[in-house]
């Protein structure tokens, strides 16, 4: 169940993940191999030539998705869960939203920002890249190196009933020990037709980054925000370059990286 989240991510180019930190702009490099992902860094801090890179900014409006679950309500309570978590809330309590009266909802990142480098600026920068010693060879060679050129951020999560009709029970008594264990987390009901998780504080998480595949080739570094693969009957077609395809990977900064299932 928790899978439609991912795959509606990935429908947008955007590859989930669980950050360790706030306040992470782009672009920053990352490798991922054997399932483990761990982000080195900012990229400025890797070119010979000193660079200061200006993100640009903007809104992205909502990323909405539609989850069917069928009768099973523990699938779309661990879609929630989900969710919440790519918010940066973790302190989560059982709680039964079977009040709905329903099991499939739709689900929407609200108010989701961006910052992102232009790909193009990023490969005529590249060939003055110099990797830190502490930085393995094998990183290099895996070609699972990347740059994360672009962070969606959002403090807000809306919930509906696919149908479109009222709640049928009190949603605000559903989710109660989860804004009591979590001060940071906000509810609202609206219309008993949506509710909304809202944290709070100044600074957005990230929750999602759009990615290029980072490759030496000789003495040449490339940048690849799309990758070709062949599709039905051997035909080839270009897309997004993502690290992972299907689950949210957890971000650490050491050799105990992880990529968590979904």
């Amino acid at each position: 169940m928790s899978d439609q989240l991912v795959k509606m991510l990935n429908s947008y180019g955007y590859q989930p993940v669980f950050l360790p930190k706030t306040g992470l702009v782009p672009p920053e490099l990352y490798n991922f191999d054997a399932h483990k992902l761990i982000r080195l860094g900012p990229l400025e801090s890797c070119i010979k030539d000193s660079v200061k890179f200006q993100p640009t900014e903007g809104k992205l409006g909502s990323i909405s998705g539609q989850v069917t679950s069928g009768k099973n309500i523990k699938a779309a309570v661990g879609f929630l869960n989900k969710a919440l978590s790519l918010l940066g809330i973790s302190n989560l309590p059982s709680f039964d939203i079977s009040v709905a009266g329903t099991h499939d909802f739709v689900f929407s990142f609200a108010d989701v920002t961006y910052k992102s480098v232009d790909p193009i600026q990023l490969d005529s920068i590249l060939q003055g890249l110099t990797l830190p010693l502490a930085i393995p060879t094998a990183y290099v060679a895996s070609d699972a190196m990347h740059i994360a050129y672009e962070y969606a951020y959002s403090s807000t999560l809306m919930m509906s009933r696919a149908d479109g009709n009222q709640f049928s029970g009190d949603m605000k008594l559903a989710f109660q020990d989860v804004i009591n264990l979590n001060p940071q987390l906000s509810l609202d009901v609206k219309n008993k037709t949506t509710v909304t998780f809202q944290t709070t504080g100044n600074i957005l998480p990230a929750f999602a980054y759009k990615a290029g595949q980072l490759k030496k080739e000789g003495t040449h570094w490339t940048f690849k925000p799309e990758i070709v693969v062949k599709g039905f009957a051997g035909v080839a077609a270009s897309q997004p370059y993502l690290p992972a395809y299907g689950v949210v990977l957890e971000v650490e900064e050491e050799k105990k990286a992880v990529a968590a299932g979904t």
